[in-house]
């Protein structure tokens, strides 16, 4: 309104203020967990991750130690939906004692081994001639195939009058790996397990249980569209023996992050090459890249430590290369790769993970299944998120020289800060600048609300390779 009256009106209007992007180092992990009906969940800390799908996803899900042990900024866990459980049934001196089922579904409760060993002890009570009453207990240890791992539980009784030692109970409160199927009322004495210290005996095995099919983890990777700040994408298949089927999942992941792209949503997928020997790699690494060629996928070699190189290139600045560094956590790479089998693999764009003496466990270089360095297209992916986050602030402004203005004043903004971090740099010889930036809007999109930005950015590149020259003098 006018003033009537002589004075001072005064008003106040904010500055628009672009917010800040959201982290990056966000994996999206897909895969089995003990807990599948929390949905999808959230967990920067291992203690979260245990306490949020259940311990056993330690073992069905092992990337999610691998990631957050090399620094993840943040785990957005998908529950594959799987009902097949590895399990054992124990016998009783007559008939069957009790089942021992896994904790969580999927292949790997076929690695489990139960043995079981019984005994008299003192119950502290004499019978009418003054002789001691006893009672069988038994003893139960849990190991995993390929593993240091081992579960011990002492003093156990199938007696539901016991309510300290019942075998369903323990289980159900101290053990990572099995549960009891039976009821604590339903539980019989079980029979010692073969002696393993003789020839051909072997302690009771789980076994029975089956990877998810192809379509439930591709269900699972679909929720991750919901989630807009991941920008890593890991999905852990258990069975990787079916080469084809694996191709077709890790094809799933590469079409669902050019998909989240083209919503500026830009993600990296990351996978793995199976095989027990440096042959079977280099033949199933012929099988995956000739269908996953992608500048937005990675394949990692040999398997079991994809997790751990996801993690670390989510702790790095966006700007940073994995190349040459270590990763934490891991043991020696199985199989060992030479220095043949690491250069066929990098011919085919599969990044080798080795071992180096005085380096540790290391990447040896950073790539995409294309053949560009991953912190390249991680560039790339944070000045197109940037663009639509500084964007969204204009719209429903008006459409004038000064809002335009605006636009391309916050946009430089933020690409001087990226330049600053050191994200993208000027030519070589410093004649083109580190970015351009152009906002423009002809009378056709004026009319139709529209403004158009053209935007050109030069990212950092990691050296590579040093060539050097010695000369030698006398």
């Amino acid at each position: 309104m006018a003033l009537i009256i002589p004075g001072v009106e005064v008003k106040v209007v904010k500055e628009v203020l672009a917010p800040q992007l959201a982290p990056s180092g966000v994996l999206g992990l897909v895969g089995l967990v003990e807990n599948p009906a929390k949905g999808v969940g959230r967990a920067a800390s291992w203690r979260s991750f245990i306490d949020g799908f259940g311990a056993a996803s330690a073992f069905s899900l092992p990337e999610a130690a691998q990631a957050l042990g090399n620094g993840v900024f943040e785990l957005v866990v998908c529950p594959v939906a799987c009902d097949s459980y590895a399990s054992v049934s124990i016998p009783a001196a007559s008939g069957k004692a009790f089942t021992l089922t896994a904790r969580a579904p999927g292949p790997w409760g076929n690695g489990l081994q139960v043995s079981i060993a019984t005994r008299e002890v003192s119950t502290g009570q004499k019978d009418d001639k003054g002789n001691d009453l006893t009672r069988t207990v038994f003893d139960l240890t849990v190991r995993y195939a390929g593993s240091d791992y081992k579960e011990v539980h002492r003093n156990l009784s199938a007696d539901a009058a016991d309510t300290q030692r019942n075998l369903a109970d323990v289980l159900a409160t101290q053990s990572q790996t099995l549960t009891v199927k039976e009821a604590r009322t339903a539980l019989k004495t079980p029979k010692d397990s073969p002696d393993v210290s003789s020839a051909g005996a072997a302690p009771y095995s789980l076994a029975g249980a089956t990877d998810a099919d192809a379509d439930a983890y591709r269900k699972a990777l679909a929720q991750l569209e919901n989630e807009s700040d991941v920008d890593m994408v890991l999905v852990s298949v258990q069975d990787k023996k079916d080469v084809a089927r694996l191709s077709r999942i890790y094809a799933d992941v590469v079409s669902h992050c050019d998909r989240m792209s083209a919503r500026s949503q830009g993600r990296i997928g990351f996978g793995e090459v199976p095989g027990s020997a440096a042959a079977d790699i280099a033949t199933n690494a012929d099988k995956l890249t000739g269908a996953l060629v992608s500048d937005r996928f990675i394949l990692t070699a040999p398997g079991g430590v994809v997790g751990a190189v996801a993690g670390m290139t989510g702790s790095l600045d966006y700007f940073q290369s994995p190349t040459f560094k270590r990763l934490s956590g891991l043991g020696d790479p199985s199989p060992a790769l030479g220095v043949e089998a690491q250069q066929e693999l990098l011919r085919k764009n599969v990044v080798p993970i080795v071992s180096q003496r005085g380096r540790g466990i290391i990447v040896l270089r950073g790539l995409t299944t294309d053949g560009d360095q991953i912190s390249v297209r991680r560039v790339a992916d944070h000045a197109v998120r940037g663009v639509k986050t500084i964007g969204e602030l204009f719209i429903g402004r008006l459409n004038n020289e000064e809002g335009r203005g605006a636009l391309k004043q916050k946009l430089v903004e933020f690409l001087v800060q990226m330049q600053k971090e050191g994200a993208i740099v000027p030519s070589t010889d410093g004649t083109d600048p580190a970015f351009k930036v152009n906002v423009y809007s002809s009378q056709q999109d004026f009319a139709q609300g529209i403004v158009r930005v053209d935007m050109a950015v030069r990212p950092v590149r990691a050296i590579d390779y040093i060539y050097a020259t010695v000369l030698v003098q006398v």
